[in-house]
């Protein structure tokens, strides 16, 4: 049940939990509709139902390989592969924190700055594949002026096909047990609420060792959102950042029920209400 009050709005435990499985089953499905359809259709056998959906997402990845080639124009299908493929393989190598800036060296030979990269990843971001959220050294309206163009972080725009293309079984994710750097699933996750919710740009904020996933304009209020996969939600950028900029609002997205206490800086929501702040 919905909880609410003059001062606070909360979830029952039972709604949480209810709501916190049917997250996880959305990070093994993700969003594509053919692989959702055939979960559901044997959903019965939760198990039969998981795997199924992921021999689907598998012939998904394999026929976007294959039309690179068919629609990409001048821009070099095998490069645009092998971005793709990377996204995925460099999300997976953030082991604690906030996911890092995306680093070009190593994606294709030879090829070692933005400049060399920059026509396969716009032809991703362009075709709606990857998710660009952009870096900036200052939480200041407006963002784009701090922001450098080879400065970002790229996501999946599915999470259902990110764990696919990682091959990490289907068992695991559902039951979050494929060990602790969960972190980037749910950075992935919200990257693709808030773009589903009508976000154009997305963007995110560093300094020094301090990181916050992404800020948001609110109501005309720039809005510090901070990330977390579990219940354990210290967040030590979170503190920094409010010190130094003392916002109005701020927002942490975690694995607790929502929390949201009139009158206070410090809003708490679950992960799957990402799309609603």
């Amino acid at each position: 049940m919905y909880q609410h009050s003059d001062s606070v709005d909360t979830h029952s435990e039972i709604v949480h939990q209810k709501l916190w499985g049917c997250l996880r089953e959305y990070y093994v499905t993700g969003g594509m509709p053919h692989v959702l359809s055939t979960y559901l259709t044997y959903r019965d056998d939760p198990v039969d139902a998981m795997q199924r959906a992921r021999d689907v997402q598998k012939k998904l990845i394999a026929g976007y390989n294959n039309d690179f080639a068919k629609h990409s124009g001048k821009t070099n299908s095998m490069h645009i592969v092998s971005v793709f493929e990377n996204v995925p393989v460099q999300l997976s190598t953030n082991l604690d924190g906030s996911v890092r800036r995306y680093r070009f060296k190593g994606v294709i030979p030879r090829k070692k700055g933005y400049a060399e990269l920059q026509g396969p990843i716009d032809w991703l971001e362009k075709a709606g594949l990857i998710l660009k959220v952009k870096v900036c050294k200052k939480a200041q309206i407006p963002l784009e002026s701090f922001c450098s163009n080879n400065m970002f972080k790229l996501f999946l725009f599915d999470v259902g096909l990110l764990g696919c293309m990682l091959e990490l079984p289907v068992n695991l994710i559902y039951s979050q047990d494929y060990g602790t750097p969960k972190g980037y699933f749910a950075e992935n996750f919200v990257a693709q609420e808030f773009t589903a919710s009508g976000l154009s740009k997305l963007y995110s904020w560093t300094q020094g060792t301090s990181e916050i996933e992404f800020l948001r304009v609110i109501d005309e209020v720039l809005v510090p959102v901070e990330v977390k996969s579990g219940t354990r939600t210290q967040a030590k950028s979170l503190r920094q950042y409010m010190l130094k900029y003392s916002p109005q609002r701020a927002v942490k997205i975690s694995a607790k029920p929502l929390n949201r206490q009139k009158g206070k800086v410090l809003q708490n929501y679950p992960l799957y209400l990402a799309a609603k702040l």
